[in-house]
């Protein structure tokens, strides 16, 4: 293909996107005055993610894409009165209704813009909340998510999060768009795209009530931090292998496994943490549900790349044994 075509192709879709805001801000714009009216805040849900979000008193936090202020409350009292919250959003009308409602309360700041081009101060943020808000920026998610990258701290948090689920807003967006909408992907296409900008994923939730990620920006996890897709894994054990060497080759999607394992070991020590405050067995019961999920996920992620490579290099080579043991593997997996 000509690169002058490439370059139309690319202005084209620049222009689509741009006309796909400026409809949703139009209707957003329209739409503050009876907005809390119709879309009631489910506050079970809100008050849960919170809690999974862990925001520690006296951060710093952006509220990105804030609407009329739904989170407001719940950020604030999650900060205390030694943080902030920056409440922002494209939507001037919207913007109004949420300072209407809690301009009172200190040290929270509106502000108007458009996210994808605002000049935020680079690692400015403790955490980065987008409430409802993905779908609006998946056009242009590697943009949006670098962006929210520059402006976070070391170690600072960026929460993507749904108070239905995915589905449901799926479904809504479907209904609503005129044009091929952007959808809410699965969990496991935007943890990828997360870690391709250089986040780490502490946890990942898709669930019949509500859709949650959170990831860390530089988080040191053990192990899993400096290995790269290209890097050689060290030979396990002759203990564990029978005393044979396994079949060995370069998993393609190590980086990808070891942040997963690395969030399921987060996870895990999470949930120790509730059981030992005595949290409600149903809200353990939900989070050990997510740990099973996670590692029903990682371990398809796995087995693919077993069938992709190890059996086709130990066909390759006539490895018979290695074959065996490969089909042993994949039969303790499936039962």
């Amino acid at each position: 293909m000509l690169p002058g075509i490439v370059r139309i192709g690319i202005r084209n879709a620049e222009k689509v996107l741009v006309d796909r805001m400026d409809k949703e801000h139009v209707f957003f714009e329209n739409y503050a005055d009876t907005w809390d009216r119709d879309r009631k805040e489910n506050r079970e849900i809100l008050a849960y993610m919170m809690r999974l979000s862990e925001l520690p008193p006296g951060a710093h936090v952006l509220d990105a894409g804030c609407g009329t202020g739904t989170l407001i409350p719940y950020l604030h009292e999650a900060v205390g009165e030694q943080g902030m919250v920056e409440a922002f959003d494209y939507s001037r009308q919207m913007l109004d209704k949420a300072r209407e409602k809690f301009s009172h309360l200190r040290e929270v700041v509106f502000t108007e813009g458009n996210i994808l081009k605002y000049d935020f101060p680079d690692q400015c943020y403790d955490a980065v909340i987008c409430l409802n808000v993905y779908p609006h920026m998946a056009g242009r998610a590697r943009d949006f998510i670098r962006k929210m990258y520059g402006t976070l701290k070391r170690q600072g948090s960026l929460i993507i999060m749904h108070d239905m689920p995915r589905q449901c807003v799926n479904r809504l967006r479907g209904d609503s768009a005129e044009e091929p909408p952007c959808l809410l992907p699965p969990v496991d296409i935007l943890e990828s795209q997360l870690i391709g900008c250089g986040f780490s994923v502490a946890i990942a939730m898709d669930t019949a009530q509500f859709y949650f990620i959170k990831v860390i920006k530089d988080q040191e996890l053990p192990y899993a931090q400096y290995v790269d897709e290209d890097t050689e894994l060290p030979a396990v054990s002759q203990i564990h292998t029978g005393g044979h060497v396994p079949h060995r080759h370069n998993h393609t999607q190590t980086k990808m496994v070891m942040n997963r394992l690395a969030r399921i070991s987060g996870h895990l020590e999470a949930i120790k943490r509730m059981v030992d405050e005595g949290r409600d067995c149903s809200e353990v019961l939900m989070q050990l549900a997510a740990v099973d999920s996670a590692i029903v996920s990682v371990s398809k992620v796995v087995l693919k790349d077993h069938i992709d490579h190890c059996i086709v290099d130990a066909v390759r080579e006539n490895n018979v044994e290695a074959i065996e043991n490969l089909k042993k593997s994949i039969s303790t997996f499936i039962k």
